[in-house]
Order: structure tokens, then sequence, then C-alpha cells
């Protein structure tokens, strides 16, 4: 936003007229306005992460300062976190964020639904991932359709997050070896916890946790029909497969499709959470 502003006021008359009119001047301030939820301050609580390579890492506490484990991985979108965080294919991780800034832009209306009853601006009706990890995270947000800011919205869902931290050196060492599992810890003086019993979340079975529990239909009336096995399905799927012209019948994903496959036009199988070597 510090490069709209200078366009904007500078800008011909006739363009400051109308931004400034009285129809558009309350949409106006809205957009410039930079806005702070709880996290007026920066967080100041440290905590730290602890790799199952030996690597600590200590930065500090925003969202949920609360203790968690999982498996440690990382995804490289520029913006998205809102989208990225409520994936269920994260379902059991902790999610290293490669921007260096996150947060910036804050966290649309949780309640705002789409008109297929889903939440318009999320890819589930919750977070999945465990916890975040940032380099800099934005306490201070600007954006027209920003309801709250990212911590404010972490610690609504009891889901930690960590600024601070050398997100670069995460992201290579993750790359050479793999996803690792890790712990965030707040208290500074607990000792390194035991990875050799520590239970990894592939071992769960995360697709049954993140899938839904009965079969639901959107875009009802549709000429196309489609069965949908959910394995961890985003919104999105739905909404661009209804937008296309498809009734599009979601099931869990245990369902029996095969028997009612002369019902339908065509199959989709979704992604989901998991080691999808196994």
């Amino acid at each position: 936003m510090t490069f709209l502003r200078p366009i904007l006021l500078h800008g011909n008359k006739l363009q400051q007229r109308a931004a400034f009119s009285n129809s558009n001047k309350f949409a106006f301030r809205r957009l410039l306005a930079t806005q702070s939820g709880d996290d007026t301050v920066k967080p100041t609580a440290l905590a730290k992460i602890h790799l199952e390579d030996g690597t600590t890492l200590t930065g500090r506490s925003f969202g949920s300062h609360e203790s968690v484990e999982g498996e440690v991985v990382f995804t490289t979108g520029m913006v998205g976190y809102s989208e990225s965080l409520t994936d269920p294919s994260y379902q059991g991780q902790i999610l290293t964020m490669t921007q260096p800034m996150v947060g910036n832009y804050g966290v649309p209306c949780r309640k705002t639904l789409d008109e297929h009853g889903l939440p318009k601006y999320f890819e589930s009706d919750r977070i999945h991932c465990k916890a975040l990890l940032v380099q800099d995270y934005s306490h201070h947000y600007s954006h027209w359709n920003a309801q709250s800011s990212l911590g404010d919205w972490l610690k609504e869902e009891g889901v930690p997050g960590i600024e601070g931290l050398d997100t670069r050196m995460l992201t290579k060492k993750i790359r050479e070896k793999g996803a690792l599992l890790g712990r965030i810890e707040v208290d500074l003086e607990a000792t390194a916890p035991d990875f050799i019993n520590m239970t990894n979340p592939n071992e769960r079975h995360l697709v049954n946790e993140v899938s839904l529990k009965e079969p639901k239909v959107y875009g009802k009336g549709n000429p196309t029909k489609i069965i949908a096995v959910d394995g961890g399905m985003k919104y999105n799927i739905i909404r661009q497969l209804v937008k296309r012209g498809v009734e599009l019948t979601v099931v869990p994903w245990d369902y029996p499709f095969a028997a009612d496959m002369h019902k339908y036009d065509g199959l989709f199988l979704s992604n989901g959470p998991g080691d999808p070597t196994k």
C-alpha cells in the first residue's frame, strides 16, 4: 500500500475527485487503512522449534502460545496463507512459509459463505496445519477484505506461530533431507524432545480425519453428473467444477462408489494429506 498512496494522491484532479466522492469516501479510507488486531505490538514471547536432525531454532511466538508436534514442511506461495492454512493436505503438519513477510494483508471474515454454503475465502472450515513458521510476521495488516490479523486468527483456532526464523535455511534443509518431525516448545527450559518415540502424523489415518462423513451434493440440477471421493478436497475444487456445469456428489473416502458409477458421467478422486509414497 505504500506504493499505492502517492499514485492515488498525486493523480489528476478528476481521479482525485472520483476517489473522494461521497459514495467512494469510505471505501477509499478503508483501502488506505492500516489495521491491527490484539497483537498491536511486535510479539516478544519466545518459543523454540526442535527438528529431528538436531537443529533448534528460537523465534518469537505469535498465535496460540502452546507446544505442539508435527511434520515440518514448506510452501513456496508468495500469497495465500489463509488458503494454505485451511488446505486439508497440511493436516498434522507444521507449515513453513518461504515468502519472507507474512500477515501483511490480514485474514478475511470466517463467517462469510459463498453460494454453495462454503466459507467463501478458505479451502475448508478450519485450519489444518499444526503450526506456522515465518521469517517476518506483520502484526499490522492492510487490505479491503481483512477482518482480523493473522495472529488473532491463529489464536482463535488454537494454532501456534513462530516468527523471526531463518526460513530459507529451514527450507533448504527440508529440500535436502525431506520432511522432518518437529516440536514447537514454549518452555525454553525444556529438554529437546525424544524424536524416537514421537508419533509421526503419517502413521495416523489423516484422510479419515479430514474427509466428510456423509455424501453431499453441490450444483444440484447441473447437466454433468460427477461423483467425487473426498480424500481432503479443497473447497475451490467444488466451486470450479460446479461453475463449469457439474452436479457434484462428494462422498467420504471409504464410500462404495463403484456400485453407483452407472448414475454418473465421471469420477473425481481428490488429493489429500499423508505421505504420497504410501
